[in-house]
């Protein structure tokens, strides 16, 4: 088999976009990749006030896998790594905005760590942005 990731848009809505991974991973780690599903190009974006930040984090991860998340750039800006099962609200400040520097994209990038041979780990996220 081969690592299996895949992206729904749950909403993409005038304000809010939400998106839902769920990855299984038996093979490696996944690379830092920015997909299609968390690039807002690809979405009913048209704001002038820049790019969408991220307001609200649900996840389930198995134990022993982190799953990072990056604001794309020249030089990816962390965002969060998540590990276990949690939640991050940041709406009461509206959210995480996209502070990317240099070739900032507005996209946001994924990776994983913690796979070792022989395991089968998976993770469930719900990203929902603040367009």
């Amino acid at each position: 088999m081969a690592n299996a990731i895949s992206y729904q848009t749950i909403l993409d809505g005038p304000r809010h976009q939400v998106v839902k991974i769920v990855g299984t991973l038996d093979t490696s780690d996944i690379a830092y990749s920015v997909p299609p599903a968390l690039n807002p190009v690809n979405w009913n974006f048209n704001s002038v006030n820049g790019y969408p930040k991220l307001s609200f984090i649900t996840f389930a991860i198995e134990d022993g896998l982190a799953v990072n998340l990056f604001w794309d750039a020249t030089t990816p800006v962390p965002i969060e790594s998540l590990m276990g099962r949690n939640r991050v609200d940041a709406r009461k400040y509206s959210g995480l905005p996209n502070n990317g520097g240099a070739g900032v994209t507005g996209g946001v990038g994924l990776s994983t760590q913690g796979w070792a041979a022989g395991q089968i780990l998976s993770f469930t996220l719900e990203l929902e942005f603040l367009k």
